[in-house]
């Protein structure tokens, strides 16, 4: 059985954050890497309501404590506008800081490090990005604005084995650092080895240090990286020829040419690398705990922290075993490739584990260690404070300020400086608690360190550990977690009145001191550690008050939450329910709601912040208001008319709200007002007669444009007839052809006729559509679709000045699109018809960057297939896309199939000197592609075209919906790029938007049967990702959950932190005299309703007991009647400190229904314990099996049937290994999975009550989750290791290598590369229009074809992948398009996606010795779709197939999960 595992989801959880001038030299960008996405934001303001629930900040998380802006973050005044229950008249705005996607690439790698370099040149004048993966390589990007994309500039590997100690574990985690100056940058890798990347500096212009690199590195036994640095753009040609080149430049005096040197300096920005253990440094360091580069040095200068000497808490008592830790200061010589140590402080601390450089004015080095933090300046005096009394138990380091009252623990902390307050630093804790170090100068000099708790904030200010922490505008703050959402945060100080402009002085003070801190270096005497007078003048820039005078007293720190990144993860546990709606809706929501919904925990276990349950769906379930029939309706339009006189008062409710709504039949039309109800309009001039193709406004509203076939009519608000434009003949003045389409935008209208034709109309100041006049080319020109879009100056045609102008928003600029019937793509000025300004006669082969004058690429080798390979496309749409945060313009391609290619449309800079800008459209990726639930009934034998509907305002998005046989929405916010989201239910007709008293900005559609319902967007759910999401807060911790369907809710496993009191067998207790008390996880079982996600019931556990399986299981609860019964199960461990065994115990719940309270239908279920059982051992794992409770207790495996006296027999038992973390049944048959000998396949029989061993996995294997995956009469079982990666082994009694089955058959590992936490075999669904009999058919008896399943895994980052079986015939053929896109496509960090899935450390192959195939990679095969047409069919011949078969391969990974 073949396998693809195709991403789901993508990884929300942030690992790594970057500020940096990315797209261009002015520009504020933040990089964000989840894993093995790269994300590239900017910043905007956005003016916020500050109200307990704001809808456009945080959408997802209404009923979360900061949903809005964090209320604990405002004034006296600015609080009461939180008032329960009080209407104000004046609500209160503030401008908060809000997060912009530009673009995000998915990386075959997984992200370890990321550093900003200043390089001399770069395409877009920012600076560049270096990247560090695991496996130790190095990538430097950049920006190139000509195609709107990143490209590689350089790939820099240290994979080869003389880098890598055999003695040194897999595993070890790399350390990226570059120096301040962006002279070099440092990566850390296999224990103590460091591969230093030097980079050009102005002064190589004129003294190249080609000679250096080719020679001089073994004298200090420094290993070479010259053939390891990979540049994708320079010619294929030796090393050293590039150094002759430069070297050749200087004989001809080249140097003096500062353009060439710029260009060499853009070419190759960096030196030849060069790699060195660290004891080449110096003799005495070994053993790296942390490093980094220090600022204000004139060379590049690290700071080490090493333990020579090993220990550990155990050892403390022993002499010299304390204080093994040193640290030293090592200044580098690039160009000799020499070292010198400056200084070195040994005997700190043994807990230290991480380094600081401090910029000025503080300067030197901060060491932080778990009970302690140490200030080392850079004459090597010390400075510190201890932070909890365990620090002088731990070691005995003078000098150290004793602050231990704090009770702080600072392992796993992160810390960050506070720009402009006086060196203040906040440290947040792996609780998320927020504390700021401040330190006491004198001069330059540090006298002391003080630790404050932030007083405002009691509890954790984020969500758990903090990942990284990045300092963005003047006081504002991007926090990321692995567990909990990334926040941007700003400060202020309690008291302050902020002036207008503050907050732009602030930024301009910002980029002084990122811009002059190393100029002033250069105006410094030969002292290496600076003069005092230019200290002080350095924190004048950057303190308030500075350290030159008195400080002015400031008031305690107030963080507030602006903006969020959502954090779906981790899945420890995901199970699917179905969607459940309140009483009085049930019946309206029927048909248009998916049958499953997934449900999974989230956030942080040692926090409540951030913690709860994440709600995803893959298709959007709207939210019926009402709902009637309607057979004979084709298309629907509303509209919003006014009329003169109302005009002025358009902030009226009244008057926003829409008024008309029009409908087509198959041969007339009618036109409904909208009220309460909607009731027909009778006695105007509207005429009924004819199918209508198009309705619009123009005029401000206050005119109504109907386009029917052979004509257009003009009428006012009260639907007066005043103007009727016939369709007729240009040349011959006869009745010409009818109109096919037509498009209304801002004041025109435009027409495409049947044969080709466009008529352009516009209104004018007398409210009369005049046709435009167009010139030669528009009126010759033969075209499929047209549309109209408003732009802001600058979008399509640059500015004077090649700048887009901030002006008012209200003046655009209108353009027309048009596609001709060759496939090609012209945009009108409206102002000029005469020429087209922008035209790309291969527009349809679709390729990844569209520029003018495109036509169909043809090279010698192209095949006369590819040459003529065009998409079928036949329909074209510009409409914004976005949220009330961000909106930009997208150009959406529609093909006959109704797949959706994304363009968006950029300036490019002018190629050279001379040119004027250009415009271009890049391509966003969108792997989705359409699938047919069930094609639309037409009433008529006519074919209805449904053109694509562009919604201004869809609560609060700007959208576009495809109608058809696969309804969907394109929705698109501000931190996502565009993305397809199904509308649940049956196929649609037409959609509008719709907006009135009792449907805020919804919408109206009618579906296939005919029905008309009147829709909300749910806007609780979150739509930046592939899915939709909702988090819900639980303000516990979750550790696991289950469905129940009998009563259709969930019960949830959570746990809260509590200090552990250790209660001895005589019943004394042992207190600790220590005020820093350990903590324990105290659980509880929580029933959580999916109404309204409210907690409706719990039960507490012991003080020191946690649930760690909750399941629901059918058990026979007769021993007589044999009847079973659905009860929930849960194995929960008790943990009473290291002295003593672990036990557990199996608790059995029935949920029961009662009558619910008033007013609170969901109150309706109660948890009732029907037995509980204390056994030895946790109790790991539990699954039902024929009727019986299977339970994991320690090292054996019970089987327990419930007796008529509500208590548990065991009746079969099995001896493991270790420790089983896995149990899954799957009709009898028991899969096991043990802490470290990988799988076991057992079954279980009653007559008599046995345990039977099938097979088992002979390899050492952590199992962290496993699950079955039948695939027809074959059985396979997928299995996840703690390193992410997917095994998939096979049960095979037949293979001759098997043993009659007592060894398991593994035929293939892939790299996940993300940790899994969760296996669920789901079933899988069938195309529906295969699926679904023909009435018709004389032959009904056709048996359905079997079952499908596929394995969903859920991954510590948040995402969700699934694997899925194959026909052979489309894994050949995937396999090879896969192997076509790995060689000839170019992957962005230059990485190798085949590299990147494959298992290095499997070892044997298992039991056979033959891994028969590689699983496929479903994210890069879907790369295929993105591809341009031409590209698509030559890959697809190689495969031995054609477009249309490639693509129904890929339609069954798309559509393995319609049910949810």
């Amino acid at each position: 059985m073949p396998e693809v595992y195709t991403e789901l989801t993508a990884p929300t959880a942030v690992s790594h954050a970057l500020n940096i001038p990315f797209t261009s030299p002015t520009a504020e960008n933040l990089i964000v890497a989840r894993t093995s996405l790269l994300q590239i934001f900017t910043t905007t303001t956005h003016e916020t309501e500050l109200a307990p629930q704001n809808g456009v900040s945080i959408a997802p998380d209404t009923k979360e404590k900061e949903a809005g802006i964090d209320r604990r973050g405002l004034d006296d005044d600015e609080e009461q506008t939180f008032a329960a229950d009080i209407a104000l008249q004046r609500s209160q705005v503030e401008t908060a800081t809000k997060l912009v996607l530009i673009a995000e690439y998915n990386l075959s790698g997984s992200v370890t490090g990321m550093v900003r370099i200043k390089t001399l040149a770069s395409k877009s004048g920012g600076e560049a990005l270096l990247l560090s993966f695991k496996d130790a390589k190095l990538s430097l990007l950049e920006w190139d604005p000509s195609t709107n994309n990143v490209t590689t500039v350089s790939l820099h590997y240290y994979e080869r084995e003389e880098f890598w100690p055999p003695v040194v574990p897999e595993g070890l985690a790399s350390t990226l650092v570059a120096d301040p100056g962006s002279r070099c940058a440092a990566l850390s890798f296999a224990g103590d080895m460091v591969a230093i990347l030097p980079f050009r500096q102005r002064e190589d212009e004129d003294l190249s240090l080609g000679n250096v690199d080719g020679v001089g590195g073994h004298d200090l036994h420094m290993a070479e990286g010259e053939d390891d640095d990979w540049d994708p753009s320079a010619p294929e040609k030796v090393p050293e020829e590039t150094a002759d080149s430069e070297m050749a430049g200087v004989d001809t005096k080249i140097k003096d040419d500062a353009a060439v040197a710029k260009a060499a300096a853009a070419d190759r920005p960096y030196h030849a690398s060069f790699v060195l253990p660290v004891s080449r440094l110096d003799d005495a360091i070994a053993h790296v705990i942390s490093l980094t580069f220090l600022h204000e040095y004139r060379e590049p200068t690290f700071g080490i922290l090493y333990s020579p000497r090993r220990t550990w808490a155990g050892l403390l008592a022993a002499e010299g075993r304390k204080d093994t830790v040193s640290y030293i200061v090592i200044t580098l010589d690039l160009e000799q490739r020499a070292s010198t140590p400056i200084l070195s402080v040994s005997d700190l601390p043994y807990d230290i584990f991480k380094v600081v450089a401090l910029a000025p004015p503080i300067g030197g080095s901060l060491l932080i260690g778990g009970n302690e933090l140490i200030h080392l300046d850079q004459a090597g005096k010390t400075t510190g404070v201890a932070v909890n009394p365990f620090c002088r138990r731990s070691t005995n380091f003078p000098g150290l300020t004793d602050q231990s009252d704090l009770c702080l623990e600072l392992e796993g902390s992160a810390v960050v400086e506070l720009v402009g307050e006086n060196g203040d630093i906040l440290l947040l804790t792996k609780k998320g608690e927020g504390i700021i170090i401040g330190f006491k100068t004198d001069g330059r000099n540090v006298s002391g360190v003080t630790i404050t708790r932030l007083a405002n904030h009691s509890g954790s200010l984020v969500g758990g550990r903090v990942n990284t922490i990045v300092p963005l505008a003047p006081r504002r703050l991007f926090v990321a977690c692995p567990e909990g959402d990334a926040r941007v945060l700003k400060w202020k100080r309690k008291g302050e009145k902020q002036k207008p402009g503050d907050s732009a002085k602030e930024e301009v003070v910002e980029n002084e001191e990122d811009e002059d801190v190393y100029k002033m270096l250069e105006d410094m005497d030969d002292d290496l550690y600076g003069s005092g007078e230019s200290s002080t003048r350095k924190g004048s820039l950057l303190g308030a008050g500075g350290i030159a005078g008195e400080p002015k007293p400031m008031g305690e720190y107030i963080f507030s939450t602006h903006d969020r990144l959502l954090n779906l993860g981790p899945f420890r546990d995901v199970v699917a329910g179905r969607p459940t709606f309140p009483p009085e809706s049930r019946e309206r929501q029927e048909g248009v709601v998916p049958t499953l919904e997934l449900v999974a925990t989230t956030g942080p276990l040692n926090t409540p912040e951030d913690a709860g349950v994440s709600i995803l769906r893959k298709s959007i379930a709207p939210t019926i208001v009402g709902r009637f029939d309607f057979p004979t309706c084709q298309s629907l339009w509303t509209v919003l008319a006014r009329s003169s006189k109302s005009l002025p008062n358009t902030l009226g409710a009244s008057e926003d709200h829409d008024t008309l709504l029009f409908v087509s039949k198959s041969e007339e039309s009618q036109v409904f007002r909208v009220g309460d109800t909607f009731e027909e309009v009778r006695g105007t001039d509207f005429e009924s007669e004819g199918e209508t193709l198009e309705v619009g406004v123009v005029g401000d509203g206050m005119r109504v444009v109907q386009v029917v076939s052979e004509q257009v009519r003009v009428y006012d608000c009260e639907l007066q007839l005043s103007q009727i434009i016939p369709m007729f003949d240009e040349v011959t003045g006869e009745e010409g052809p009818g109109v096919k389409s037509a498009r209304v935008g801002g004041r025109w209208v435009v027409l495409v006729k049947s044969d080709g034709g466009v008529n352009v109309f516009g209104m004018e100041g007398n409210l009369e559509l005049v046709e435009e006049e167009r010139g030669e080319g528009l009126r010759t020109g033969r075209y499929l679709s047209g549309c109209i879009y408003g732009a802001k100056e600058g979008t399509f045609m640059p500015t004077a000045d090649g700048v887009m102008e901030e002006g008012d928003s209200e003046e655009k600029e209108h353009f027309l699109f048009l596609l001709t019937v060759e496939g090609g793509l012209q945009i009108y000025n409206l102002k000029n018809l005469s020429e087209p300004i922008f035209v790309a006669d291969g527009f349809s082969t679709l390729q990844p960057l569209i520029k003018a004058g495109d036509i169909t690429p043809v090279t010698p080798t192209t095949h006369h297939r590819e040459k003529h390979a065009k998409e079928n496309v036949v329909e074209i749409l510009v409409a914004d896309l976005g949220d009330q945060v961000a909106k930009e313009p997208f150009l959406l391609v529609r093909s006959a199939r109704d797949d959706l290619t994304f363009y968006k449309p950029f300036i490019a800079p002018p190629s050279t000197e001379g040119s004027s800008p250009t415009l271009r459209f890049a391509k966003c990726a969108n792997p989705h592609l359409a699938l047919p639930a069930k094609p639309v009934r037409q009433s008529s034998t006519k074919q209805i075209f449904r053109p694509l509907v562009a919604i201004a305002n869809l609560a609060g998005y700007a959208c576009v919906f495809l109608p058809g046989a696969d309804p969907s929405f394109v929705l698109k916010t501000s931190k996502s790029m565009p993305h397809i989201h199904r509308l649940a239910g049956d196929a649609v007709r037409s959609l509008a938007a719709f907006h009135s008293a009792g449907a805020d900005r919804g919408f109206v559609y009618v579906d296939a049967s005919g029905i008309v319902r009147v829709s909300l967007l749910p806007t609780d759910f979150n739509f930046d990702g592939i899915w939709g999401a909702k988090k819900i807060s639980m303000e516990e911790a979750v550790q696991t959950l289950s469905y129940f369907p009998p009563m259709g809710v969930y019960v949830v496993s959570t746990s809260t932190l509590v200090p552990f009191d250790l209660a001895e067998d005589d019943g004394s207790v042992v207190k600790d005299e220590n005020t820093l008390q350990p903590l324990v996880e105290s659980g509880s079982i929580k029933v959580l309703s999916p109404l309204n996600w409210s907690v409706v019931d719990q039960f507490k556990l012991a003080h020191n007991e946690i649930a760690l399986v909750v399941k629901t299981i059918e058990m026979e609860i007769s021993e007589h009647t044999k009847e079973r019964k659905q009860l929930v199960a849960v194995g929960t461990g008790i943990f009473k400190g290291e002295d003593h065994s672990a036990r557990g115990g199996i608790y059995v719940f029935e949920i029961i229904e009662v009558v619910p309270e008033p007013g609170k239908p969901e109150t309706n279920c109660r948890l009732k314990l029907v037995c509980r059982e204390e056994v030895k051992g946790t109790v790991s794992a539990i699954c039902g099996v024929n009727g019986y409770l299977l339970a994991a207790q320690g090292q054996k495996i019970m089987v327990r049937g419930l007796k008529e006296d509500q208590s548990l027999l065991p009746v079969a038992f099995m001896d493991m290994s270790m420790y089983v973390t896995v149990a899954k049944n799957l009709d009898g048959m028991i899969l096991f999975g043990d802490f470290m000998k990988s799988i076991w396949f057992a079954g279980f029989s009653e007559e008599p009550y046995k345990m039977t061993l099938f097979g088992k996995d002979t390899q050492k294997l952590e199992v962290v989750a496993a699950d079955f995956l039948p695939d027809g009469n074959m059985l396979y079982f997928v299995v996840a290791d703690a390193d992410g990666v997917l095994h998939v082994l096979q049960y095979d009694p037949e293979h001759p290598k098997s043993l009659a089955g007592q060894r398991l058959i593994r035929r293939a590992d892939f790299f996940a590369g993300h940790e899994i936490k969760t296996l669920t075999m789901l079933p899988r669904s069938r195309n529906p229009i295969v699926s679904t009999p023909d009435p018709d058919a004389m032959d009904t008896t056709i048996s359905p074809p079997p079952e499908e399943f596929l394995v969903l895994a859920g991954t510590a980052t948040g995402s969700l992948a699934m694997i899925t079986a194959l026909p052979e015939t489309s894994y050949r053929r995937l396999n090879i398009v896969q192997g076509q896109i790995v060689n000839g496509e170019e992957h962005t960090a230059g990485l190798n996606p085949r590299g990147y899935r494959a298992v290095v450390s499997s070892g044997a192959a298992g039991v056979g010795g033959d891994l028969l195939r590689g699983v496929l990679d479903g994210a890069l095969v879907s790369r295929w779709v993105g591809f341009g047409e031409g590209r698509k069919s030559e890959i697809s011949g190689k495969a031995g197939s054609d477009v249309a078969g490639i693509r129904e391969d890929l339609k069954g990974l798309e559509g393995a999960l319609l049910y949810l």
